[in-house]
């Protein structure tokens, strides 16, 4: 094989958060009284930090204004997010294939690491992945390399044993950044075009198409 490790974005990589994201984000523009809330735009951020997130959004870079959204924001997600989270169909079946495979299986988001934790076990896939890092983890978030190479730490790995999976542009510069490879999935945002301006070795429409390769 390959690979001895494979790390994973989570939003839109593993789950589809879109239903309580978009929630989040809608009752934080109401509850702060912003203008402009946009669906769509919403979405598009889907894999930004919450902090890059609403700053994009609102178009405010006041720290102090957007921690207080970022802070409105989690009491929400707090309320609603494991239970509106659900699994793209073939996740578990991907999961469970690599671990058959005995390759480890990390996270690597720029979300609270505490939270996919705690969505995972209420999806029933927590024992399948062996290390999460999450935004609380690193002190600057992806595209920087951080995360992606406190794994390769974390696990002992060469770079040339593992595979980054990611359903962003976002995730595509932090591979490229890392020097590992990288696997764009289209179930996000990012398009097959988008995603063919940086480095990868395969562009898949499904999670389960990675197992060609590893």
């Amino acid at each position: 094989m390959k690979y001895k490790l494979c790390l994973f974005d989570f939003d839109y990589t593993l789950v589809d958060t879109t239903k309580p994201i978009v929630e989040c984000f809608r009752y934080t523009f109401e509850t702060m009284h912003l203008e402009g809330f946009d669906k769509q735009k919403v979405i598009k951020t889907i894999g930004m930090t919450l902090d890059d997130a609403f700053s994009l959004l609102t178009g405010i870079k006041d720290k102090g204004k957007i921690n207080e959204f970022v802070r409105v924001y989690r009491v929400k997600s707090d309320e609603i997010t494991i239970q509106n989270t659900v699994l793209f169909e073939d996740t578990k079946k991907t999961l469970k294939s690599l671990k058959e495979k005995q390759i480890k299986i990390g996270i690597v988001s720029s979300r609270v690491g505490s939270r996919i934790d705690k969505i995972l076990e209420h999806l029933n896939c927590r024992k399948y992945v062996d290390y999460i890092i999450g935004y609380e983890n690193v002190t600057t978030h992806k595209p920087n390399p951080e995360g992606l190479l406190k794994s390769l730490e974390y696990f002992n790995c060469n770079k040339e044993d593992v595979l980054y999976v990611g359903d962003s542009y976002i995730d595509a510069k932090a591979a490229e950044n890392s020097h590992i490879d990288f696997i764009g999935v289209t179930t996000g945002t990012t398009t097959q075009k988008d995603f063919n301006e940086y480095n990868n070795i395969k562009i898949v429409d499904n999670l389960s198409d990675i197992l060609e390769v590893i």
